[in-house]
């Protein structure tokens, strides 16, 4: 099954860049997930909607971006 969703999604090296992204959004967001804020940046700058589990988080870091990305509860 993983590897199936795996298939579908995009994976986006953990750059410098990205580290100081996700760092500034968990510092906006007062979260501390560093997953979360990875995978909120990259659908945002792809425009994806986000399959979680958690989605209170996930929409407190889209909140934080004033982003409005679909979030799919699971």
């Amino acid at each position: 099954m993983i590897a199936r969703v795996l298939n579908a999604c995009t994976v986006e090296p953990f750059t410098e860049r990205r580290a100081k992204q996700i760092g500034a959004l968990l510092g906006k967001s007062g979260t501390a997930d560093i997953v979360d804020a990875a995978v909120v940046l990259g659908a945002v700058e792809r425009d994806d909607a986000i399959v979680t589990s958690d989605p209170d988080d996930i929409r407190r870091l889209l909140a934080a971006l004033d982003e409005n990305v679909p979030v799919i509860d699971v």
